[in-house]
C-alpha cells in the first residue's frame, strides 16, 4: 500500500508539473504562434518577389485607421498586439490577412474605396481574421496539429513547408463562409467600437457585387465570397446593434444628466442678493463683497470670489454716455478686445421680451471667462456680470445660467 501511495504521489506530482508548464506557456506566449509567425514570414516572401510591398507611413490614412482599431480591441489575448498594413503596388482588387498580424492591401482595391469608413471596414475584417484565429484554426485542422506542437514547435522544415503550402492554398481559395460571417461581424462591433459606420461594410460588399463582371474584383469575391445573403445579415446586424448603441447612449446621457441635477440641488443652495435695483439668487458657497467705485456712473460694484470661479457684478448707468452707451455696444467693444487678446470668442444672443441679455464665452489654453451684458428693454442701465471658472468648468457654467436666469430688475 506504501510502494501505491507513492507512486500516486508522483503522478500528482509530474501532472502539476505538466499543467505547471502548460499554463506558463499559454500566459507567456504571444498571441501569434511562432509556426503562425514563421508561416507569415514565408507567405511575406513569396509574395514580396511576385510584387512590390511597402509598409504604409504613419501619416497616412492606412496607417492611422489601423491604429484607431487596434486601440478598440478588447480581446484579451490580441490587446498589446502589433498589427500591420502593407501596401502591395499592384492593380489586382483583393485584400489579405497572411497570419502573425500582417494585412496586405493591393493598390487595385484602395482605388476602389470611396470613403474613409470603406477603408476601416476592409481593415477591420482583415482583423477579425486574425483574432478569430481563422488560420490557426484552418492549419490545426488541415494538418492535424497538437497542443504539443503548438506549444513547443516540434516542426521539421519540411513540416514548415507543408504549413506554408496549406496556408497559400487557404488565403487563394478564401475562407469558409461561416469564418467570413464571423470576420464581418468582428468587423461591424469594432468598428462601432472605434467611431467608424459599420455601414461601410455593405458599402463595399454593394461595390463589388456591382462590379462582379470585373475580372480584377473577382479575385476579391474569390477569396471573400459575397452571396446576397451576407448583404443582409450584415444590414439586419448592424441596425440591431446601432439600435442597442442608441439604446445605452440614451441611458448614459439621462443617468449623467440625473447626476448633474443631482449636484446641482446640493450645490446650487442659494442665498438672494436684493437692493434697489435688482434681485438675483447665487450659491451660498460665493462670497460677494461690496467695493467702493469713483465713477458716478458706477452704482454697485461687487467682487466674486469661491473655489471655483472668481470676478466681478457691476451695475452702470449708460445715459450720460456720449461713447459706447447701448448694452449691445459694450458687448461688441468687449467681444474685439478679447479677440486682439488672444481670446478664442463665442458669442451668444440671449435676449427675451422683457431682456436684453449678450454672452461672451472667452477660451484661451485652460482659461474659461463667461461675461454678460444685460439690461431692460428700453431702459439705460447696464448689468454687467464677469465669471473666471477655476474648477469643475461644465458643472460651474450650469450654475452660472440659473443665476442669469434668476434676475428680475426692479
Amino acid at each position: 500500500m506504501k510502494d501505491l501511495s507513492l507512486i500516486f504521489k508522483k503522478i500528482v506530482l509530474v501532472f502539476s508539473i505538466i499543467v505547471f508548464l502548460l499554463t506558463a506557456a499559454f500566459s507567456s506566449a504571444s498571441a501569434f504562434s511562432d509556426y503562425e509567425k514563421d508561416v507569415s514570414e514565408r507567405l511575406y516572401s513569396d509574395l514580396n518577389q511576385e510584387y512590390k510591398i511597402t509598409e504604409f507611413k504613419q501619416e497616412s490614412l492606412e496607417y492611422q485607421t489601423l491604429k484607431r482599431l487596434e486601440a478598440e480591441i478588447i480581446k484579451k489575448k490580441f490587446k498589446n498586439e502589433n498589427f500591420k498594413v502593407h501596401h502591395i503596388d499592384d492593380q489586382l482588387i483583393n485584400a489579405y490577412y497572411i497570419g502573425a498580424g500582417n494585412i496586405m492591401l493591393f493598390e487595385g482595391l484602395l482605388q476602389e474605396l470611396n470613403t474613409e469608413d470603406q477603408l476601416a471596414a476592409i481593415i477591420a475584417h482583415e482583423m477579425g481574421h486574425a483574432v478569430e484565429e481563422h488560420l490557426t484554426e484552418d492549419l490545426e485542422r488541415n494538418l492535424g496539429l497538437t497542443i504539443l506542437n503548438v506549444l513547443f514547435n516540434h516542426f521539421t522544415e519540411n513540416q514548415y513547408q507543408t504549413m506554408t503550402n496549406a496556408a497559400q492554398n487557404l488565403i487563394a481559395n478564401g475562407y469558409s463562409r461561416e469564418q467570413e460571417q464571423e470576420s464581418d461581424i468582428y468587423a461591424v462591433d469594432l468598428m462601432l467600437r472605434s467611431g467608424y459606420d459599420p455601414a461601410g461594410l455593405i458599402e463595399l460588399m454593394k461595390i463589388f457585387k456591382e462590379n462582379s463582371h470585373n475580372i480584377k474584383l473577382l479575385e476579391f469575391t474569390q477569396t471573400h465570397p459575397i452571396p446576397e445573403s451576407r448583404i443582409e445579415y450584415l444590414e439586419e446586424y448592424i441596425a440591431e446593434q446601432k439600435s442597442k448603441s442608441k439604446s445605452n447612449t440614451k441611458e448614459t446621457k439621462k443617468s449623467v444628466e440625473q447626476e448633474n441635477k443631482e449636484q446641482l440641488q446640493t450645490e446650487f443652495k442659494t442665498t438672494n442678493f436684493d437692493n434697489e435695483y435688482l434681485h438675483f439668487s447665487y450659491p451660498q458657497a460665493w462670497n460677494l463683497k461690496q467695493e467702493d467705485s469713483l465713477k458716478k456712473e458706477i452704482k454697485f460694484r461687487y467682487k466674486l470670489e469661491s473655489q471655483a470661479a472668481a470676478g466681478e457684478i457691476i451695475l452702470e448707468d449708460l445715459s450720460e454716455k456720449r461713447f459706447m452707451e447701448t448694452t449691445e455696444k459694450q458687448y461688441k467693444f468687449a467681444a474685439v478686445e478679447a479677440e486682439e487678446n488672444g481670446f478664442r470668442v463665442q458669442k451668444s444672443n440671449l435676449s427675451n421680451d422683457k431682456i436684453n441679455i449678450y454672452q461672451l464665452q472667452l477660451g484661451r489654453e485652460d482659461e474659461l471667462r463667461l461675461k454678460y451684458f444685460i439690461s431692460e428693454k428700453n431702459r439705460e442701465q447696464m448689468l454687467k456680470l464677469s465669471f473666471e471658472l477655476l474648477d469643475n468648468k461644465p458643472q460651474q457654467q450650469i450654475l452660472i445660467e440659473e443665476i442669469i436666469k434668476s434676475i428680475e430688475f426692479k
